[in-house]
């Protein structure tokens, strides 16, 4: 059986990742893993002497002896589950545990941070989008011209969140040029996504098409970014593309992803949602689209295809983890009838 340690660089060494960021954010949450085994025990130990409460170890250790933040303790946490994954999927008798035996373990040893040891989509509320378009809607459109812009940006970026489940950074890259392809393929779009490489097949809706045409169209100007920064001057809105596509402060420039996380957390807590209970990010988005595709019987392969993962099994495991107990319960009825 081989050593903790050993089964480590197994997953750094056999496990592919087409974006290198992703690859170095995997391998620095792996190894802090290996830091917390070495500080509590010995790497030499067999992997398959690791208990099922591993995980929930692993946390308090980040957060107790290491102070890591919230986002990295989440990031490193979710490294080891797809380690844990990884070695039971090829490794028989590695893991002695089952994934529920280790999710059990999680939420007796988090007693009292109970929406913590929860996965986001489960703090998802099902409305979350159509409630956050029609707060975005509720927005009075000021008559003043930098007061405007904002509110139309606010429109329009939660329209395209919302119909295409983009992460945010992919959104606040789209441009003049991908909103024209997909006003002419009935709003299809294929977007290449930053953090994989991969291609989403998304599409946007006559509504969603509209509140970014009206924002455009308000603005006036030659930036190809489909959401810009507003600045304190739009002066240079007649500056060339090439410029603006170069420009990074200013108006024109495009929208930060820091920004436009901003907004739509602000809009959230204007909509009456709860962040410190609820999943209100601009990944939530993501996560209520898919779930309303499942809700609808789409096949997980074509879901797949919108969220542009690489393989329906990425899909099933963030989305549908559980058998859909009401469809059952459905065609067994009708079965035994």
């Amino acid at each position: 059986m081989p050593s903790i340690h050993e089964a480590i660089e197994a997953f750094k060494t056999n496990v592919q990742f087409r974006n290198p960021n992703t690859r170095r954010l995997y391998h620095r949450g792996i190894d802090a893993f290996g830091e917390f085994i070495a500080a509590n025990g010995s790497l030499d130990a067999p992997i398959q002497s690791l208990a099922r409460d591993a995980t929930a170890a692993f946390n308090g250790w980040m957060a107790r002896d290491k102070g890591y933040a919230a986002p990295t303790q989440r990031l490193y946490a979710a490294v080891l589950r797809a380690a844990l994954r990884y070695w039971r999927a090829n490794f028989d008798g590695w893991i002695r545990f089952t994934r529920e035996q280790e999710q059990e373990a999680a939420r007796t040893s988090l007693i009292g941070e109970l929406d913590d040891a929860e996965p986001r989509h489960a703090r998802l509320p099902e409305d979350f989008g159509n409630r956050m378009l029609k707060a975005a809607l509720e927005i009075p459109v000021p008559a003043e011209p930098h007061a405007r812009l904002d509110v139309l940006r606010l429109r329009a970026l939660i329209a395209v969140l919302r119909a295409s489940a983009l992460r945010i950074g992919d959104a606040l890259r789209l441009t003049r040029a991908d909103l024209a392809d997909a006003a002419a393929q009935n709003g299809r779009l294929e977007v290449k996504m930053e953090k994989t490489g991969l291609t989403a097949h998304i599409r946007l809706g006559e509504a969603t098409l509209e509140f970014v045409q009206t924002y455009l169209a308000a603005r006036d100007d030659n930036s190809p970014w489909l959401f810009i920064q507003h600045g304190k001057s739009n002066r240079r809105r007649k500056n060339s593309p090439a410029f603006f596509r170069s420009a990074r402060r200013g108006y024109g420039a495009r929208l930060s992803t820091t920004s436009g996380w901003r907004l739509v957390q602000g809009l959230a807590a204007g909509a009456g949602l709860d962040r410190s209970a609820q999943f209100t990010s601009p990944h939530a988005f993501r996560h209520w689209h898919a779930q309303r595709l499942i809700d609808q019987g789409v096949a997980l392969e074509n879901v797949q295809a919108v969220l542009g993962h690489s393989t329906p099994a990425t899909t099933r495991a963030v989305y549908a983890p559980e058998p859909d107990r009401r469809a059952i319960d459905d065609a067994e009825k009708k079965l035994q009838e």
